[in-house]
């Protein structure tokens, strides 16, 4: 479970085809300034559980601060995982193309670990590059890639993330997205991703559902959530 949770982790506004929950792609996009979110689900896979919380809120146009925190079950060698992100999307990144809005940005973030032998420390370090290509309203693509460095080995692999999104009606998304990189011993092998969101108040409030394997597994992890948009702060 620790390495789904990893994997998954590499990458955390949701409204109509931009990213969030319960994609694990990143979008090159940022919560409105002075607007938070909250984003909380629960993770199965095999007999393994976690349950994680992600807020993150909009600091200026073009600034966003974000985070997480999983608690896995059971917590035998890992009590709790963390992370903190901030997103830059600057307004003169968007390019008007034959096939849509290109729009790009950056994501820098450090992950955490609590161990059962000791308190906090910090796991991991990363940067990505952000890109989303809004063909319409209904369908968009994310990439996201850049470097993914472990602290205790002190290695650096490149992590990939690529997405597509399509909503087919204003109370439904459905996704599909590709998570791999460049050093399977290091960060695992790569994770294929499907779900959907549906609408329970529109841009506001939505559940979630999505099934991942990774290559060379038959096991699936599955996870529901929601996501809470749109408050003001």
């Amino acid at each position: 479970m620790a390495r789904w949770l990893a994997l998954i982790g590499l990458v955390p506004a949701a409204m109509t085809v931009q990213a969030g929950r319960p994609l694990s792609s990143d979008d090159a996009a940022t919560a409105p300034v002075g607007s938070c979110q909250l984003e909380g689900w629960g993770e199965k896979a095999g007999s393994s559980r976690a349950w994680v919380l992600a807020p993150a809120c909009g600091l200026s146009d073009s600034l966003e601060i974000g985070g997480d925190y999983s608690r896995p079950q059971p917590r035998d060698e890992i009590r709790g995982e963390a992370s903190v992100a901030v997103k830059w999307v600057p307004k003169s990144w968007q390019v008007p193309t034959a096939w849509g809005s290109l729009s790009f940005g950056l994501k820098a973030g450090l992950s955490f670990e609590r161990p059962v032998s000791s308190g906090w420390r910090r796991s991991a370090s990363g940067v990505l590059g952000l890109a989303t290509l809004a063909i319409s309203e209904e369908a968009a693509v994310h990439l996201n890639i850049g470097p993914h460095k472990e602290r205790a080995s002190g290695q650096t692999g490149t992590v990939l993330n690529l997405a597509g999104v399509w909503v087919p009606d204003p109370r439904a998304l459905l996704f599909a997205e590709i998570q791999t990189n460049d050093r399977r011993a290091l960060l695992g092998t790569t994770v294929r991703t499907v779900g959907g969101l549906w609408w329970l108040s529109p841009d506001k409030l939505g559940l979630s559902l999505t099934a991942s394997r990774q290559s060379g597994s038959s096991q699936t992890l599955w996870t529901a959530g929601f996501g809470w948009y749109g408050l003001e702060f």
